[in-house]
């Protein structure tokens, strides 16, 4: 029964993500971006309900961990949303959409390395993947095609990507040391969420914004926000 209903939920969450890749490419929709982003973001904060409530709360720390990050991403999404609604994209409702994801990052942090089974603990590799995410986006920000110094976004950028590197490092340390179905989505969640954030670098700060990748961008957000709803 729990598995048909998520089954069902999942394919109706594609559904969605399918109408947000036809209005994020049409002129005359674009104008309901917002609202359809908006659709589909409740869709993971649905599933994750749902999944913890089928499955007879047997996961309530990890549940109320990940409740308040898919929040934050909700709303990091509408602001996003709203930026690109609207004129001078780069303004108020981006930053608050940036600012918004960032807390989202650090929540996923503590809820995944809270919820290390055997307690709290740390290996090379939480240094080395925000250290590399960070590399790239600082080579990013001094490559004359990317338009990060010159738009003055180079320190966020810098420090956005230290975080969404720790979250990826902690999900799949996490999905490792966990094992299990669990596990294994919430690893692939967490890589998907660092592969978006990656193509968002060609989508909006490339000289010519490569407007096809955002489909990528799209696709590999909510799915990986499926596979972390669906890992309650």
């Amino acid at each position: 029964m729990a598995a048909a209903v998520l089954t069902l939920l999942s394919l109706i969450y594609l559904g969605g993500l399918a109408a947000l890749f036809c209005v994020a490419y049409s002129r005359r929709h674009f104008n309901r971006y917002t609202a359809v982003k908006a659709a589909v973001s409740c869709g993971f904060l649905v599933i994750a309900a749902t999944a913890y409530l089928l499955g007879g709360h047997t996961a309530d720390a990890y549940f109320r961990g990940l409740l308040p990050c898919f929040v934050l991403c909700l709303a990091g999404d509408v602001l996003l949303g709203l930026a690109n609604n609207h004129a001078g994209f780069f303004g108020r409702w981006f930053l608050l959409g940036v600012g918004a994801f960032t807390l989202a990052h650090a929540g996923f942090c503590v809820l995944f390395t809270l919820a290390m089974p055997g307690g709290p603990r740390f290996t090379l590799w939480d240094a080395a993947a925000p250290l590399a995410a960070l590399a790239v986006t600082a080579a990013c920000a001094r490559h004359k095609r990317f338009k990060l110094r010159r738009m003055h976004m180079e320190l966020p950028a810098l420090a956005y990507s230290l975080c969404v590197g720790l979250m990826c490092a902690r999900g799949t340390a996490f999905g490792f040391a966990c094992g299990g179905r669990r596990g294994a989505l919430a690893a692939v969640g967490a890589a998907l969420f660092l592969i978006s954030d990656a193509v968002l670098l060609f989508v909006y700060f490339y000289v010519r914004p490569r407007k096809a990748l955002r489909a990528v961008n799209l696709a590999a957000y909510y799915l990986g926000m499926l596979c972390l709803a669906l890992s309650v």
